[in-house]
């Protein structure tokens, strides 16, 4: 039987950006840009937030969950809700989806309230949908609510940040998501919950899908690949191939940037006297190169050899060698490039 879907309530980290949001109530601007991490439940919040507007009897603790507009929005098919996303076959949103967007939200409210969209993941508009967008967030139709949701601040243009008000939704602290991992997973023994998030950049919903996904079991999978590379049992092509066939390859590039993270710490940690100041320099290179892989891997490198040559570079980290990583990936990378 499938798990019940996790409600606004269940997620404590949210609680004070919600409270936020209840108080802007009966003054509501036209935008707003929310700022969070992937994976801690920002989407929930969203979804509150959208329904609270549409709903047609609200009050200070959010919809009221019984009128039609809140029915029509349970059941996906409210006409003043849209949800803006990038398609599963492109890289970005384009101005065209935008403005099937500006069409939509010009028309008269089916239900009399406001409109709702929610752009998600703003950043992954291309620049001629964000100047489309710009312009509508200059001259918003009446009782239209922009809600925007953004997880790499960095990529979204000036022009749109200074367009909304802004709300930022923290991570939990890693006690805090320690302790909701556990609650939700209790078979799992706090060794592999603190694993599971720290490969996760801390996201405890993303940790929670890696668990039930069969994370554990290719990481382990993944550890077995190196140590069979590091005996020589196996050539690194024979150890790739496998991790190509997960349903997320990209695993791998957090995989290894967790493994020289963890190297790191256990240095800095374990120093008595003297921090070994290269074997540090050496192992903060190599998660540049990890992270240089990675925009090979979304490029168009040749995947297999992106990570074999990953995997040479991890080598060369476990055996102590002097070879420079940076020199090493990149000269090997070139001859994978298609």
């Amino acid at each position: 039987m499938d798990k019940p879907a996790l409600q606004l309530s269940e997620l404590p980290w949210l609680r004070a950006p919600w409270l936020q949001w209840q108080q802007l109530q009966g003054r509501l601007g036209h935008a707003y840009l929310l700022l969070s991490a992937q994976g801690i439940g920002i989407e929930l919040m969203v979804e509150q937030m959208a329904k609270q507007a549409l709903c047609q009897h609200s009050t200070m603790d959010g919809a009221c969950g019984q009128c039609a507009s809140c029915q029509l929005f349970v059941s996906k098919q409210h006409p003043d809700y849209f949800h803006l996303q990038r398609l599963e076959d492109k890289k970005e949103v384009g101005v065209d989806q935008v403005r099937q967007l500006i069409e939509k939200q010009n028309e008269t409210s089916h239900q009399g309230g406001y409109k709702v969209i929610w752009v998600e993941d703003v950043e992954n508009l291309n620049l001629s949908a964000f100047n489309a967008l710009l312009k509508t967030l200059e001259e918003p139709a009446e009782k239209t609510l922009f809600i925007l949701t953004c997880s790499q601040q960095s990529k979204l243009p000036a022009t749109i940040k200074s367009r909304c008000q802004k709300l930022a939704v923290l991570s939990p602290e890693l006690a805090v998501a320690i302790n909701w991992l556990a609650q939700q997973r209790p078979q799992f023994d706090q060794a592999l919950i603190k694993r599971a998030l720290r490969l996760n950049w801390g996201a405890p919903l993303k940790a929670t899908e890696w668990i039930d996904n069969g994370g554990v079991q290719e990481y382990a999978e993944w550890q077995e690949g190196l140590k069979q590379a590091q005996s020589g049992k196996k050539i690194p092509s024979k150890v790739v191939t496998p991790w190509l066939k997960w349903s997320n390859p990209m695993r791998v590039f957090d995989y290894f940037y967790f493994w020289a993270l963890m190297q790191n710490r256990k240095m800095v940690y374990s120093a008595e006297d003297s921090l070994p100041r290269q074997q540090v320099l050496t192992l903060l290179q190599f998660q540049q190169q990890v992270l240089q892989a990675k925009k090979a891997w979304l490029g168009n490198a040749n995947k297999e050899l992106v990570l074999e040559n990953l995997l040479a570079l991890w080598l060369q980290q476990s055996n102590q060698a002097s070879t420079a990583p940076a020199k090493l990936f990149t000269e090997h990378l070139q001859r994978g490039l298609l």
